[in-house]
């Protein structure tokens, strides 16, 4: 069940179209929880295949569960793609729900261009982003965070979705 993707806190539709990342690339995870991701997902690899999306949910990632989303491409050229799944962690620390929200309604339009050609080269490369920095334009770009995007099968082998994980340091 998608649940309404409007601010829950009565922020208007521009603050919404604020968010930006301030992230640069690393090699491999610091957080323990990127960490315990990218294991699950090479653990879930069959026969060179990719994590099937529907490996997830399982018992075996409910400690990370909250914290993930899943992108799907929303155009036929990946230039746009929609929040098909936010975890409850992320909503409650972005103050709305963006499930069903394509990056153009919640990213800041100078970056949409830039994450959907990243999100692009994951899913054509198949091959795990890892970046660290922050999160602006949600109030909260004094923490500092991993984002971790991994490529995933969906429902046919030819359709990659974006697993993804932000985990922040210093959270208790």
């Amino acid at each position: 069940m998608l649940m309404d993707a409007r601010p829950a806190s009565g922020a208007t539709e521009d603050r919404v179209a604020r968010i930006e990342t301030n992230v640069v690339p690393i090699d491999k995870p610091a957080h323990p929880q990127s960490v315990k991701l990218i294991e699950f997902w090479q653990r879930h690899r069959k026969d060179g295949r990719l994590l099937n999306r529907s490996d997830l949910p399982c018992r075996e990632a409910a400690s990370f569960l909250a914290s993930l989303f899943v992108l799907e491409q929303a155009d036929a050229n990946g230039e746009n793609w929609r929040l098909r799944v936010v975890g409850t962690t992320l909503t409650r620390w972005l103050d709305f729900d963006p499930t069903g929200m394509t990056i153009r309604e919640i990213y800041h339009p100078g970056h949409v261009r830039h994450d959907a050609e990243v999100y692009r080269m994951i899913a054509r490369e198949k091959q795990p982003h890892i970046t660290r920095g922050r999160l602006c334009g949600v109030d909260r770009d004094f923490l500092e965070l991993e984002i971790v995007h991994l490529p995933i099968e969906g429902a046919r082998a030819d359709e990659i979705l974006l697993l993804g994980c932000i985990s922040i340091f210093g959270e208790r």
